[in-house]
């Protein structure tokens, strides 16, 4: 080999050790972006579960209040409150397993786990609540037909704050999987990443 050889020969080597450092520094900069987008999808998330968790806990208090001031029978009342404070609890406690995720320093396989039990529980969460939601509404009737002299404009507006409930409680019900999906597939491009 001669002198011009070697030459272009260190020169290829350096080039390529080059390219091996940009490669490194970009990697780096695309897990920095991707724990960044997964560190703020959890943020959203406990965001969200701390003002759903806030406005079930109002939610028992007002609808109790309310209820009990229109004359609603007792059992009714406290049906109600036993039930908005069971939708308030499992909200609270679905949000407990993610409040300490810390993406950049944590183990990546638990907190994929986390979110999955959490992403669970709150798809299980609506195999109980519409069901219980119709009973509820069973017995809203019934005792609005004992005790109201003109029920029917009553059960009217109850319907429809029901549909504008349940539309504004499904579309966050939905965002919240979604978000929940967005912060699994950046876990997963990160463990694909480091392995």
């Amino acid at each position: 080999m001669d002198y011009r050889e070697h030459i272009e020969f260190e020169q290829m080597r350096e080039q390529i050790a080059l390219l091996k450092e940009k490669l490194l520094r970009q990697q780096i900069i695309s897990e920095r972006a991707i724990i960044e987008a997964a560190q703020k999808g959890i943020y959203k998330l406990n965001k969200a579960g701390t003002k759903w968790g806030i406005f079930g806990i109002f939610a028992v208090v007002y609808c109790t209040f309310v209820f009990h001031r229109f004359g609603f029978s007792d059992g009714f009342v406290i049906g109600t409150a036993i039930m908005l404070a069971i939708c308030a609890a499992v909200t609270i406690y679905a949000h407990l397993g993610i409040r300490s995720i810390d993406v950049a320093n944590g183990n990546l396989v638990d907190i994929s786990q986390r979110l999955i039990r959490f992403r669970k529980i709150y798809s299980r969460y609506h195999l109980f609540s519409i069901p219980v939601l119709f009973v509820w509404c069973y017995f809203l009737y019934y005792d609005a037909q004992r005790m109201l002299e003109y029920a029917e404009g009553f059960l009217i507006g109850g319907c429809v704050g029901g549909v504008i409930g349940a539309i504004i409680g499904l579309k966050a019900h939905f965002k919240v999987i979604r978000d929940t999906d967005k912060v699994l597939k950046n876990i997963n491009e990160l463990m694909q990443q480091k392995e």
